[in-house]
């Protein structure tokens, strides 16, 4: 009997139209087939991961590299900072006023032993940072020019001469030590101040 009864009612359900199941139902269907996530979360988590993939090689292969530092620019940038009305820390005339200055300002002490003369007095010092550092800055003048000399400690050699914006500047090394004399003085004079230092 219960294979007539089964007979009939495949026959009955083959004589009548299908109906659409609900749109809940459905989704309903659809959830539970996909372990309960939206159909379009796989495809999306996918899209998002392959692109923060692609930003992170972006980051690091096409990142341009830091920029070179150039210390006859930086030097020429901190004189005219000076020259704007930024004012010294310490504004004597005597080295032995201004090497103790400052002694508490910089981890190291400036080998600097010119203390001043006729053609280059010296006006005073400061602070600065240089190539990224503190360093110390020496003011010297010579008749109405004013020279900036910047002390810091240097790993690398430099020897250099170049005029930035109508200043001449002088960059050397000596003994752990970088150097850097900026002014509107010609090269001569600037050459004649550093082989006093």
């Amino acid at each position: 009997m219960s294979q007539e009864a089964d007979r009939l009612i495949a026959d009955a359900l083959r004589d009548h139209a299908r109906i659409a199941a609900p749109a809940r139902l459905r989704r309903k269907l659809a959830r539970r087939h996909l372990g309960g996530r939206a159909p379009w979360l796989v495809p999306g988590l996918a899209a998002l991961a392959g692109a923060a993939v692609a930003t992170l090689v972006v980051l690091l292969v096409l990142r341009p590299p830091p920029p070179v530092i150039d210390p006859a620019s930086e030097a020429v940038g901190d004189h005219l900072r000076m020259l704007g009305g930024r004012g010294l820390g310490v504004e004597v005339s005597d080295m032995h006023q201004v090497k103790p200055w400052f002694t508490g300002k910089l981890e190291f002490v400036p080998p600097i032993t010119f203390l001043g003369d006729d053609e280059f007095t010296l006006a005073g010092g400061d602070v600065a940072v240089f190539l990224g550092h503190k360093a110390a800055e020496l003011v010297y003048h010579r008749r109405l020019h004013v020279v900036s000399l910047f002390v810091f400690p240097a790993t690398d050699t430099l020897d250099l001469e170049r005029t930035i914006q109508g200043f001449h500047t002088i960059v050397w090394t000596r003994d752990g030590f970088g150097f850097a004399l900026v002014s509107d003085l010609n090269f001569g004079e600037l050459r004649a101040l550093r082989d006093r230092l």
